[in-house]
């Protein structure tokens, strides 16, 4: 369960919500691709603010792993939601798209 902890500790320093995100421009080195900027735009959408977009993406790939590892994603939801100041809304939204852009391979985990 190491890795869960990861992602929360990860998680819980980088995402806000609502108007006190502190949204910083991302260094051209952690966007890399399409992928990456259509991810942090939705997440925007969704009013879920992010200190580091490198770190924000590393946490989306985190769930990746935690999903390759038998973890549910009702479990990562409820953790981060634990660990975060998201909503259950918001948390659902970061892992859908995580899974979206990320690992497609995943997206019956919440079906």
């Amino acid at each position: 369960m190491y890795s869960t902890t990861r992602l929360l500790q990860l998680t819980g320093t980088v995402l806000v919500t609502g108007a006190i995100a502190v949204l910083v421009a991302a260094p051209a080195s952690a966007v890399t691709s399409a992928a990456d900027s259509a991810f942090l735009s939705d997440l925007r959408a969704e009013g879920i603010g992010y200190e580091s977009a490198g770190d924000v993406i590393a946490n989306a790939y985190q769930v990746c792993s935690e999903l390759d590892s038998g973890i549910s994603a009702t479990a990562i939801g409820l953790e981060i939601m634990d660990h975060t100041g998201i909503n259950a809304r918001q948390a659902a939204a970061f892992l859908v798209n995580s899974i979206d852009y990320y690992c497609p391979q995943h997206a019956e985990a919440f079906g």
